[in-house]
């Protein structure tokens, strides 16, 4: 996807993409995924080489220029598949190095702008051009209808421009998602028994830093991980998190080794399946005592962190406007409504690195609560004694007020 950043788009800090926010609310969402620069085709080799190459900062290099390994060496070195797609390409077999494509060969819409299997020079073989596939906008048929359970180990798919959301904003990506990312999840690739399939969806480059919204460093994007073994309703900010993580995490996934220093030092985001064994970013929830809070009762919360470096400092915010310290806190509310919980855990690292879990309770009040330190039932009676009295005072000064006047009637008559 296509030059937004994370608060532009999450609606947890600020966005508009609904199904996008509703998507990595439901699974996990990275909040410290930062970029490498600011122009598509750098950040775009970093995903899959692992460097940043400065020449392509205005874009629009092509082709097969880089003399660096990338991500495809090593899938292909340890025996695993791939397949790269492209919205809308023309052409097939590789595209002349000078990037005329007048050749005929596999002509992704930004050439290597978005595409950058086309810039590595050990890509420019006939078996490996094969892999490049073009999927027509908008519906995608072809690329869906190859999900299947023998699919490739590594997909990629590389929307066009209207559909990535460079000439549509957040809204048009948004909507594009809305359609296609359902059916890849039912599909036979992510709906068989036993699937490990994972849907990571990525912006290249942003505009909002990471310092300003959620504590990361460079231009944060939005990465959200779905599928049958993405964790449910997670976010998790691993300190350091850039494109060079996107390496990182497939090749401890796969364990295959690393391209250079850059994704060997990049943490990886297996934490977001509950499978990471080194480097592991932090991961945080917490249990309420009760499932019917009330008012003025004691609730218990307690966290579980995991990951990252301990101890951990755990802070709340109870949603009424206090707060408290430690993984297990009391708390007490005096009024009965809905609260927003959120508990922040910050783990010993240099620099740390921070994750958070959030709940929303609704407190009621209780069966036989008491008011002055008299319960339901004596009230009732009290007041029900009282509207008594007050029936019978109203009575007697009816009758009262009955006789007075008979009297003055009986007078009246007896002086005339």
């Amino acid at each position: 996807m296509e030059n937004q950043g994370l608060c532009d788009v999450y609606t947890g800090c600020g966005g508009s993409a609904q199904y996008m926010s509703n998507l990595a609310n439901a699974n996990t969402l990275v909040m410290t995924w930062g970029t490498i620069g600011h122009y598509s085709e750098p950040n775009y080799i970093a995903l899959i080489g692992g460097f940043d190459d400065t020449s392509t900062n205005n874009d629009g290099v092509c082709c097969f220029f880089e003399n660096q390994n990338n991500i495809v060496d090593r899938i292909e070195g340890a025996g695993l598949t791939w397949i790269a797609w492209a919205e809308d390409a023309s052409g097939s077999g590789c595209p002349n190095t000078d990037g005329s494509f007048s050749n005929g060969g596999f002509h992704p819409p930004r050439k290597g702008d978005h595409f950058p299997f086309i810039d590595f020079t050990d890509m420019n073989t006939a078996s490996r051009c094969a892999h490049f596939q073009t999927t027509a906008s908008s519906t995608d048929d072809t690329f869906i209808s190859s999900l299947t359970t023998g699919a490739s180990n590594f997909i990629w798919l590389t929307p066009n421009d209207n559909d990535n959301g460079h000439d549509t904003g957040v809204s048009g990506g948004d909507s594009y998602l809305s359609n296609l990312v359902p059916r890849i999840l039912s599909s036979p690739m992510f709906s068989s028994t036993g699937s490990k399939a994972t849907l990571l969806i990525l912006y290249d480059e942003g505009y909002t830093t990471c310092s300003s919204n959620t504590g990361g460093t460079g231009e944060c994007l939005y990465a959200s991980f779905s599928g049958p073994v993405a964790k449910k309703g997670v976010q998790i900010s691993p300190a350091g998190a850039s494109h060079y993580s996107f390496l990182s995490t497939i090749e401890a996934a796969w364990g295959l080794s690393s391209l250079n220093s850059n994704d060997a030092g990049a943490p990886n985001m297996l934490g977001a399946f509950g499978a990471c064994t080194s480097n592991c970013p932090p991961s945080t929830s917490f249990t309420i005592s009760s499932s019917s809070p009330v008012v003025n009762a004691a609730v218990t919360f307690t966290a579980t962190t995991t990951g990252g470096t301990p101890p951990y400092i755990i802070t709340w915010s109870f949603g009424d406007g206090t707060g408290g310290t430690g993984a297990s806190v009391t708390h007490t509310y005096a009024s009965a409504q809905s609260f927003t919980v959120t508990e922040n855990a910050t783990d010993s690292s240099t620099p740390s690195q921070i994750t958070s879990s959030t709940q929303t309770i609704t407190v009621k009040v209780a069966s036989g609560s008491t008011f002055l330190g008299l319960s339901d039932s004596i009230w009732l009676i009290i007041i029900g004694g009282l509207l008594g009295f007050v029936a019978s005072l109203a009575l007697l000064t009816i009758r009262a007020r009955a006789n007075l006047k008979r009297a003055k009637e009986t007078i009246n008559q007896q002086d005339r």
